[in-house]
C-alpha cells in the first residue's frame, strides 16, 4: 500500500530502519507516508536530506526531542545513545 515507504525500508540498516518504524508507529503508516521528499532522500541515501526534512516537519514541532533523537540517527545510521 505505500511504495514509498517500502523503498525507503529497503535502503536503511537497522538503526535507520527502527526510526521509520518509531514514526510509522507514532503518526501511522497514512501519517509516515506524507513525508513525501524525507522518504525518497531516505530512499536516495541522501541522509542530511532526510535529516533536514525530518527535523523541518510538524512533526519535529510537536515532539523536538523525539524528532531530533530520530534525525541525528537517521543522519548516522547509528543506534543514538538514549535507545542503547
Amino acid at each position: 500500500k505505500y511504495p514509498e515507504i517500502v523503498a525507503a525500508l529497503a535502503s536503511c540498516n537497522d538503526a535507520r530502519k527502527a526510526v521509520l518504524i518509531s514514526m510509522a508507529y507514532q503518526m501511522g503508516a497514512d501519517g509516515l507516508a506524507k513525508f513525501d521528499n524525507t522518504l525518497k532522500a531516505v530512499a536516495e541515501q541522501r541522509w542530511s536530506d532526510a535529516q533536514a526534512g525530518m527535523t523541518a516537519s510538524k512533526w519535529a514541532r510537536q515532539t523536538p526531542n523525539r524528532a531530533n533523537r530520530h534525525a541525528i540517527q537517521m543522519l548516522r545510521g547509528l543506534w543514538h545513545p538514549e535507545y542503547k
